[in-house]
């Protein structure tokens, strides 16, 4: 699995969360065919089936991950 990982920080509220979310629907599609998402204690994963699309979301949310 191809695997990019945005952490939970201090400052996201609901609104930065469903917008992170509605960028990655609208380039990729609902969870199932491309990628698969899980929520964890600490990050929200997206699992992409290809490295492509992994790169890919990567720079989509860029500026959304931890460094």
């Amino acid at each position: 699995m191809n695997t990019v990982k945005v952490p939970w920080q201090t400052g996201q509220d609901g609104f930065w969360w469903n917008e992170t979310c509605a960028m990655v629907l609208e380039v990729f599609g609902l969870p199932g065919e491309r990628y698969t998402s899980h929520p964890k204690h600490d990050v929200m994963l997206f699992n992409f089936k290809s490295e492509k699309d992994a790169n890919l979301c990567k720079i989509l949310l860029s500026e959304r991950l931890a460094q």
